[in-house]
């Protein structure tokens, strides 16, 4: 830029100079103008390659934003897993899943023996992973959520031995941690078929097992991890539950079963079964006591053997038909029995004989006496007409004749007697004897013997 200093005189001799050094800063603009330029123009695609590595972080940054979600809510991360539809079992590269039961409270319901089966109820807790229910805590900060049971798969457990079995859910929701662990409880009620040992009914004790799994096949499905087992409500009727243990059979994962150790309350059926039976055997004993005449003995005999008739039936309705340990009292009943009607007909027959010193049928021993009679009554009549041709007898001497008479007929049946009592005794001595011989048998056969029974045959 050019400054020209004085005077509007001293001016004109230097327009030249002026003009010159004008333009000469003109072109200098001018080039350093068109180097500016081209220095600009050449490397273009530098200052692209910046915008574009400074604009990713921008798409970055808007990317994850747009991932982000809106809604981080436990509600909302319910929604997020319900709409995953995880309604198959978790696959693993293993194909093996397991599932982990960390303890099981068990409850004896009832005992069938009549039927032999066997009711218990199961409180399982189960626990499983599913990797695809797992979430990133921190785009949602929540630990565990809740989720309705009928949205997410849960294993379905099956008993091997089980007649009935119905499992449904302790809760209609369960619980998932943000690892992929599920927490869930179901409630098992089933009925097992189980032979229970009543050899020794009513002093019988047994063990029944509920094989409790889940579905595997060729190395792959479910696999199921035990804890501890504890029992409630030990007694139910006349069983109670002393122990629950959990065992597998042969070391086999996929043959576990409760082994669930069961002993009778004896008091119930020995009071209404066992006690009677050995009440009315007492009493058919001490009724040798009462005289062979009169029917007495017979009648009281023949109300023992019906009133034992209904215990049987009630012991029968108790009992199964067979089994392979059929009960020992089931053959005390019947040696019972047999002996009633021994003993009532042995009564009989020494009644008879006690009467009329034979065993003939009455009608035949009613023609015989009656057949005497006549006799003795035509010897009468005879006599009584000789009497009264003759005139020698009196009325003393028909007294006399008919008290002899009847004294006769005394001694005829006091030896009748005689001997049927002394019968009635040896009778008696044998079956106090029988008794006797049969009590020591019959305790021996109930306390000192036992029969096994497999109760895992059903894997055999």
């Amino acid at each position: 830029m050019c400054f020209v200093t004085g005077g509007r005189a001293g001016m004109r001799p230097m327009d030249h100079s002026v003009l010159k050094c004008c333009l000469f800063s003109l072109f200098l603009l001018t080039v350093s103008a068109s180097g500016t330029l081209s220095n600009s123009a050449v490397p273009t695609i530098q200052p692209l390659s910046n915008t574009a590595s400074a604009s990713q972080p921008a798409n970055t940054a808007t990317s994850s934003s747009a991932t982000t979600p809106s809604c981080t809510t436990r509600r909302c991360l319910a929604s997020m897993l319900i709409a995953k539809e995880a309604r198959s079992p978790p696959q693993s590269p293993r194909c093996i899943s397991i599932i982990r039961v960390p303890s099981i409270v068990y409850e004896t319901l009832s005992v069938d023996t009549k039927n032999l089966r066997f009711e218990s109820r199961l409180e399982v807790p189960l626990s499983w992973e599913d990797p695809d229910l797992s979430w990133n805590t921190s785009v949602y900060h929540h630990d565990v959520v809740v989720l309705p049971v009928s949205k997410i798969w849960t294993p379905e457990l099956h008993v091997t031995n089980g007649v009935q079995t119905t499992m449904k859910h302790g809760n209609k929701d369960l619980l998932v941690h943000s690892n992929g662990t599920i927490e869930h409880m179901v409630i098992m009620n089933t009925v097992v078929g189980c032979e229970v040992n009543l050899y020794n009914y009513p002093f019988a004790s047994d063990f029944c097992a509920i094989a409790l799994n889940v579905w595997a096949i060729s190395g792959c499905g479910m696999f199921l991890d035990f804890g501890n087992v504890s029992k409630t409500s030990a007694n139910r009727g006349d069983w109670l539950t002393e122990e629950v243990e959990l065992n597998a059979k042969g070391g086999r994962d996929d043959r576990n079963y409760l082994w669930v150790s069961l002993k009778m309350r004896s008091e119930n059926p020995f009071l209404y079964l066992v006690l009677p039976s050995i009440l009315i055997i007492v009493a058919d004993v001490v009724s040798f006591s009462l005289p062979l005449g009169g029917g007495e003995r017979i009648s009281f005999k023949v109300t023992l053997v019906l009133s034992f008739i209904m215990f049987l039936i009630i012991l029968n309705d108790l009992l199964p038909g067979g089994g392979q340990c059929s009960p020992i009292i089931r053959k005390h009943f019947c040696f019972c029995l047999v002996i009633l009607v021994l003993s009532t007909l042995q009564s009989m027959v020494l009644t008879r004989l006690a009467k009329c010193g034979t065993l003939w049928p009455c009608s035949l021993s009613k023609s015989k006496d009656s057949l005497l009679k006549d006799t003795d009554n035509e010897e009468e009549s005879k006599s009584d007409i000789k009497a009264s041709e003759e005139e020698k007898n009196t009325a003393l001497q028909k007294v006399v004749k008919f008290l002899n008479k009847m004294a006769a007929q005394d001694h005829k049946n006091a030896i009748h007697h005689r001997f049927a009592n002394k019968v009635d005794l040896v009778c008696f001595c044998i079956y106090l004897t029988v008794l006797i011989v049969y009590a020591v048998v019959i305790l021996y056969f109930s306390f000192g013997s036992r029969c096994e029974i497999n109760q895992l045959d059903f894997w055999s």
